[in-house]
């Protein structure tokens, strides 16, 4: 058993700001989250906050973002968390736009755990 820390765990983000395209427009927020566990094929949804979705997964992982504000490098969820030592590789990603900036995540976690001991419910799908 251990528990997760956030320091012991590396991610990548490239964010830059984006100009809106019309001056005034309210910024949308829309990512594409993949996930793929060990040698499995991805899984993707597109993620959309700007609008409502009635799925209560979306909506939870939209609060997740927007308490970060889109900052995916940033999330922390309960890294108390005890996690046993398992391996089962979780790679996920994240890419598109997050109010008006462009957004690019991807990580390789040990295992379910983890992923949820950092991430909380942004890749719950």
């Amino acid at each position: 058993m251990r528990t997760v820390k956030i320091v012991a765990t590396v991610l990548t983000l490239t964010a830059a700001t984006m100009p809106s395209p019309l001056s005034g427009a309210v910024s949308e927020s829309a990512v594409t989250l993949s996930l793929s566990v060990g040698d499995s094929p991805a899984r993707s949804v597109l993620l959309r906050c700007d609008r409502d979705d009635s799925r209560p997964s979306f909506a939870t992982a939209c609060g997740m973002l927007g308490r970060f504000g889109g900052d995916l490098t940033r999330m922390t969820y309960d890294i108390d968390m005890i996690c046993d030592e398992e391996r089962v590789p979780h790679t996920v990603s994240a890419s598109g736009t997050w109010e008006g900036r462009a957004v690019r995540f991807e990580h390789t976690y040990d295992n379910r755990c983890e992923l949820t001991a950092l991430t909380g419910p942004v890749f719950s799908f």
